[in-house]
């Protein structure tokens, strides 16, 4: 196989004309015109023709040129603890070869797809196998010990469509545009071509492999009625980061290597804004290959959003979700909406605001009028850049007072391997305990939060070698976090609840291992004093300190949103920056 290597230190300059001079003439010109899938599938048909490197040292070979820096060291998007490479072609101790778009998705099949080094990456073996199969997303909850993960955060988000929590994984800021786009490419490249033909290689087994295996990590990120297509939320999360996180040195410089063993191209690299005409603000439109710049143009700017060459004329953007927005006379549209979070995190306790025999909850802009149980999203956070139009309005702290306490009878519910009764539990029986591994769960009856006093779990340590950890949930929160001594001691942990929890909900018991390890569970006694608390919720404001007594707001009705690339938050009809000033 004839190969054609690309030192990683070469100039930026340099290195941007030799591609030019090098790339196959009139690569993509049978884009023009084009638009939607057949845009989409007249790329693929470019793309899908290239030389498909033999798995294993070969591909070491390629990260070689493609992931080594100056020093020697390969550059891990999984994980800071970066190892030195040794000759062409050797395995990087401590490192995998990982797929991102990940391969159980089809089955695990030794397809073209399983060799391309466009989505392949060298990873730390630790981070590789704790990233697991799981789709690319911001987690929100059930957080995986980063010291496992490297740079990689894992934990679970909600799918409004299925109702379910799941496991994702979100790489560190600077590889999130890199990660997007190698999927913009899988999804491309092996997906429908301009004829709706499906890459019978690959997708049939996809389809088989999701139909036979309905919870597999895939089943989150993709649809299973359209072979290769992202589902809503997924392609919202890509096009995103593709847009926050533009084409970097680095990656022209992995992309150069890449090409110059397989003889094609990721157009995601090469022209960033062809994104936007399949997942993003131009999809329905024609492409004007003229009028986009390339990462190999000599106006291109490596790390800038690079899109419409100096001079064109980009047609006018589409709304989203058909909202616009009138600021100030100026007419803004909304890129994406942002599923709603809160921010695990409250500020300090302000200094000049007290009330007496009152819990400080977090800060409130004054356009939300009143807290809940829990504190609203919290708007109080670092100052970010403000644009122009934007005008100061007071913040609020949010206090919570106790009004009245009601008793009621105490309950003690009790959980052991052999009487369940009450209780529901997906766990696996192993002779006196109950297994928890990743996706079990056992869950308690109905209890009063307000009343709960104490939980008492009896538990050890099932496989592996390190350290478990229990989490132990109400209302879809963790309240306690247990890690348990490794080896097969039976311990007692009892947490004492030191939290103000009001409602009723069932007690959640769960783990973040994964199957053949977990945590083994004895028994489990939750007791509550029945004592329910009732709070009265107001707002203070700290310059003029007015309360507004019982008033409430709907946390899910603010929604996080996207303008020109400036994040805001839409509470009804009213427009905040992150930092809680008041845009309309």
């Amino acid at each position: 196989m004839k190969k054609y290597l690309i030192s990683i230190s070469l100039v930026v300059c340099a290195l941007l004309s030799a591609w030019a001079e090098e790339m196959p003439a009139n690569y993509y010109d049978a884009i023009n015109g084009t638009q939607d899938s057949i845009l989409k599938g007249t790329l693929k048909t470019i793309i899908r023709n290239h030389t498909a490197i033999p798995y294993g040292d070969d591909t070491w070979e390629v990260f070689y040129y493609s992931d080594r820096n100056e020093e020697g060291y390969c550059m891990d998007m999984y994980c800071d603890d970066w190892k030195k490479f040794g000759a062409p072609g050797s395995a990087v101790s401590g490192c995998n070869i990982e797929h991102s778009f990940a391969k159980s998705w089809w089955g695990g099949a030794k397809n073209d797809a399983y060799k391309d080094c466009y989505h392949l990456n060298p990873s730390n073996s630790t981070a590789n196998s704790a990233r697991s199969n799981y789709p690319l997303g911001v987690p929100v909850k059930e957080f995986k010990d980063q010291s496992t993960t490297g740079s990689l955060k894992v934990g679970k988000r909600h799918h409004e469509g299925l109702n379910v929590d799941h496991y994702v994984f979100e790489p560190k800021d600077e590889y999130k545009g890199d990660f997007a786009r190698a999927y913009f490419y899988m999804a491309t490249c092996y997906g429908k071509d301009k004829n709706g033909n499906y890459d019978a290689t690959v997708c049939s087994a996809y389809q088989g492999w999701r139909l036979d295996n309905p919870d597999v990590g895939s089943k989150f990120a993709m649809q299973n009625d359209n072979y290769l297509e992202f589902q809503p939320w997924e392609q919202e999360v890509l096009i995103t980061w593709h847009r926050q996180d533009p084409v970097s040195v680095k990656e022209i410089n992995r992309a150069d290597a890449v090409s110059n063993y397989q003889h094609n191209r990721n157009p995601f690299i090469d022209y960033p804004y062809l994104a936007e005409y399949i997942w993003g603000e131009r999809a329905g439109e024609e492409v004007e290959l003229a009028n986009l710049v390339a990462s190999f143009d000599d106006d291109f700017v490596p790390g800038e959003s690079n899109g419409w060459r100096e001079g064109g004329t980009p047609p006018a953007p589409k709304p989203k979700y058909g909202v616009t927005w009138t600021v100030n006379g100026e007419e803004l549209s909304v890129d994406s909406v942002i599923e709603n979070k809160k921010i695990p995190a409250l500020p300090d306790k302000p200094v000049s605001c007290s009330a007496e025999s009152s819990e400080f909850i977090g800060w409130a802009p004054n356009a939300i009028s009143g807290t809940q149980d829990e504190a609203p999203a919290v708007l109080y956070t670092k100052p970010a850049d403000i644009p122009a139009i934007t005008e100061d309005i007071s913040l609020y702290a949010v206090f919570a007072r106790k009004t009245t306490v009601e008793g009621s009878e105490p309950a003690t519910y009790t959980f052991d391997a052999d009487h369940q009764t009450g209780w529901t539990n997906t766990g696996t029986s192993k002779s006196g305990y109950w297994l928890l591994s990743q996706g079990n769960e056992l869950t308690s009856p109905e209890v009063n939060l307000a009343g709960l006093s104490s939980i008492t779990v009896t538990i050890r340590t099932f496989g592996g070698t390190g350290n478990n950890t229990l989490n132990v949930s109400a209302n879809d929160e963790t309240i306690a976090t247990i890690t348990t001594n490794k080896g097969t001691t039976l311990t007692d942990f009892t947490w004492t609840n030191d939290k103000t929890l009001t409602g009723k909900s069932p007690i959640t018991f769960s783990t973040n291992y994964s199957s053949g390890n977990g945590v083994g569970i004895s028994s489990a006694i939750i007791n509550a004093t029945g004592i329910s608390v009732t709070y009265d919720r107001y707002i203070t404001s700290c310059q003029t300190a007015t309360e507004i007594i019982n008033t409430s707001v709907d946390e899910q009705a603010a929604k996080k949103i996207l303008i020109g690339g400036q994040m805001y938050i839409l509470v009804g009809e009213q427009l905040f920056t992150i930092t809680g000033q008041k845009v309309r």
